[in-house]
């Protein structure tokens, strides 16, 4: 979600797109060499960061014991797993850049760079967080307290992404060497491979009769991220041909269908709770990837969004794409205070569409305008 010229390819930095080789094609899909700033990744992280704001503010809509009898309970259910794949995207969209051997300019370098974009804004937005807590909340919250629950991610609402963020950095110099010397295919299988194995835990919680526990210090919580995290190494330039796109847009609806019709019924067997349930699943790592593909195929010149990827659009699109960690450290504040506003406040969970949905363009909205204003700060750059 970081979005440096370093991780996305789209600050002003950049060189100027440059066409890509001519793909090699096969019958599904052609593998583009792209090479200057990726046009497509832009759209993708802002879509992708709108999906992370409509699941907070969807949330609390979601869980009601009633949701499923109401109109806005269902809305509510269909958008919070609809974008249940948001996370391992932006883990997929960071790999992909990340990961480029051609664009690493040695361990230091990179090291130094993603320290300094990444520590200062742990830092502060966890200061942040416990502060709003303290003054706006009215929580009792001391400094031993705000520790622990800082190590325990619990001191507010998806901060533990940062983290993530964090931790693969620290890792990515040993995956890109291995990358480059080694072929797509090698990748993409090291990638299912870890896949795998984050998707086992779920999957076996039943025949193991344990809990779903990964790692719970801040410093390893990258550790299941890494498959999704090569995967998007390894499927960046697979451009899907048309029909690919519709298949793989119509296992997308299939996946979001299960993974709705799941959501708390205690009579799911385990099995396909297992294969859909948490971000960790095989079935959403799978949907985030699919997901990917279908972006990286429609978000080009030629094809059916391709016009959002020139001109006017494009540069919109990089503006936007520049704040997607601004908008995720600023919207869950923005939620909170909406609560306390008239026509879209209330409590947590929304009463009508109209509330659902005027609550979530207000925190979109205001949460992209202050991420932009803050940018316009030299000082605070880094931080949004």
């Amino acid at each position: 979600m970081s979005d440096d010229p370093e991780t996305y390819g789209s600050g002003t930095d950049e060189p100027a797109p440059q066409p890509a080789a001519r793909p090699t094609a096969r019958r599904f899909f052609s593998i583009a060499i792209e090479s200057g700033r990726i046009d497509w990744v832009s759209w993708m992280r802002v879509f992708a960061i709108c999906g992370v704001v409509t699941i907070h503010v969807t949330g609390a809509t979601a869980i009601r014991p009633d949701a499923r009898s109401t109109t806005v309970g269902m809305l509510a259910i269909l958008l919070n797993r609809g974008f249940n794949f948001t996370v391992p995207i932006f883990v997929m969209l960071s790999g992909a850049l990340l990961l480029a051997p051609s664009r690493y300019r040695g361990d230091g370098d990179f090291l130094r760079r993603r320290a300094l974009r990444l520590v200062p804004a742990i830092v502060f937005w966890h200061l942040f967080y416990w502060g709003f807590r303290v003054l706006y909340l009215g929580h009792e919250v001391p400094w031993q307290s705000a520790v622990r629950l800082t190590l325990r991610g619990q001191l507010f609402t998806a901060l533990y992404f940062f983290w993530i963020v964090l931790g693969l950095a620290v890792v990515t110099p040993v995956l890109v060497a291995w990358i480059a010397r080694s072929s797509r295919r090698a990748v993409l299988i090291g990638a299912a491979i870890a896949v795998s194995m984050s998707a086992l835990s779920p999957l076996t919680v039943t025949i193991r009769d344990a809990p779903v526990v990964w790692i719970e210090s801040p410093w390893t919580w990258w550790l299941p991220y890494v498959g999704v995290y090569l995967l998007g190494w390894g499927l960046r330039g697979i451009v899907l041909h048309r029909i690919a796109v519709v298949i793989a847009v119509l296992a997308c609806v299939a996946i979001t269908a299960a993974i709705v019709w799941m959501f708390r019924r205690p009579d799911v067997p385990w099995w396909f709770s297992g294969l859909f349930g948490g971000y960790y699943s095989l079935g959403v790592q799978l949907y985030a990837a699919l997901v990917f593909l279908v972006g990286q195929a429609v978000l080009r010149r030629g094809r059916a969004l391709g016009w959002t990827v020139r001109g006017r659009p494009a540069e919109l699109g990089q503006l936007l794409g520049q704040v997607t960690l601004g908008v995720f450290a600023l919207h869950l504040a923005v939620l909170t205070v909406s609560y306390d506003l008239p026509f879209v406040g209330g409590t947590p969970a929304a009463g009508s569409v109209v509330e659902l949905l005027g609550r979530l363009g207000l925190v979109l909205v205001v949460s992209f305008v202050l991420a932009i204003l803050l940018r316009q700060i030299p000082l605070v750059r880094r931080l949004v």
